[in-house]
């Protein structure tokens, strides 16, 4: 079996759900081949650095543009550079020994949409939507399935006129080593706070108020700063009591053992913290996609969202650590949300369910 999973580095989510379900795949299927390829990279290589580049700073200094440009980008109907795009998707596709095409980015499945379309091609494609506020770009009438985080997400898409069998609640897939059991926490140690600012590595709090929560002697903060290296050398000269990182591949270890995460509201971090039954704690979300994944939290009860000022952030935080009893009822209803997903493999909606090694 060969599969091909198109997916793009806005951020590090569309790229983190990728690498989730290819190994989610190779679990089923360790024989099957699973290539991951960002589509922007490979259609525009000579200036993918700039269009990257360029969101990277917008969403950093100038979030609402982003969300503008979000929302007219969500209207439009027709893809561009059609003719460019097919011929380089005809190189891929020329083998014809591709068995799944999967896309975690919907520009991706756009382009495989109209592909299908135009060539008269019938490899199955599955998207997987990685947030859980959606809008029409992410439908295309030549996906085959599409994979969804929640029933709410499920209701607009048959809202937007698709047949419920197309559409699996699955979770934003996570890769596996979040799915492990959770460790047991150890009795009268200090509380620990992750603090991650998503795959751009922005700061989800002021510092100010690490500063001060810093200063608990019962509690100890983690801070992950990603990529974003001018972010970690200020927060290690500001706050020298936080354990300051920078990129880690082992963020599921610091979840599991951690008590609470103040973090940005991404979709793929949002389903992490759920599968490490870690409850979340979001301040004034305001990019686009995330403002529909704090509802989420929200609705489901597994956490607390800052939507305004007002809110002495300080005493909510440090008094919301020490409350056992609410954190117990946050990890029950993050239990409760797992329980509702689907099994996140393609390859049980394949073939009649069948995974089979070619």
């Amino acid at each position: 079996m060969k599969v091909l999973i198109f997916t793009g580095a806005f951020g590090m989510g569309h790229y983190s759900v990728a690498k989730a379900v290819k190994e989610e795949i190779l679990k089923d299927n360790p024989c099957a081949t699973v290539i991951i390829i960002d589509m922007i990279e490979y259609i525009f290589p000579k200036i993918s650095k700039l269009i990257y580049g360029t969101f990277n700073f917008m969403v950093r200094k100038f979030s609402f543009i982003y969300n503008f440009f979000n929302k007219i980008i969500s209207r439009r109907t027709s893809t561009p550079l059609k003719k460019s795009v097919i011929k380089k998707l005809d190189l891929l596709f020329e083998d014809n020994d591709i068995d799944m095409i999967i896309s975690t980015f919907p520009v991706c499945s756009q382009y495989i949409s109209m592909y299908k379309k135009m060539k008269n091609y019938h490899t199955p494609l599955y998207t997987y939507i990685t947030d859980l506020g959606v809008n029409e770009e992410w439908i295309c009438e030549k996906t085959d399935m599409y994979f969804v985080g929640s029933e709410k997400t499920k209701k607009f898409l048959i809202d937007k006129n698709l047949p419920k069998e197309k559409i699996i609640v699955s979770g934003i897939p996570v890769k596996q080593d979040f799915k492990e059991k959770n460790v047991i926490k150890q009795l009268n140690k200090k509380k620990e706070i992750l603090v991650m600012g998503g795959g751009l590595g922005l700061l989800p709090c002021s510092i100010d108020l690490l500063k001060e929560i810093s200063k608990e002697e019962d509690i100890k903060i983690t801070f992950i700063a990603g990529k974003n290296k001018i972010l970690l050398e200020e927060i290690k000269k500001e706050c020298p009591k936080i354990n300051v990182l920078g990129y880690t591949d082992k963020i599921s270890e610091y979840m599991r053992k951690s008590d609470l995460i103040i973090t940005k509201a991404g979709g793929i971090t949002l389903f992490e913290a759920i599968f490490s039954e870690i409850p979340i704690y979001v301040i004034k979300p305001f990019l686009y996609q995330e403002i529909e994944n704090a509802k989420y939290i929200e609705d489901t009860g597994i956490g607390k969202v800052i939507w305004h000022n007002g809110t002495d952030i300080y005493e909510d935080v440090t008094s919301l650590i020490k409350n056992e009893l609410l954190l117990e009822v946050i990890k029950t209803n993050m239990r409760n949300e797992k329980s509702k997903l689907e099994n996140v493999s393609p390859l049980n909606y394949y073939n009649g369910g069948e995974a089979l090694c070619y």
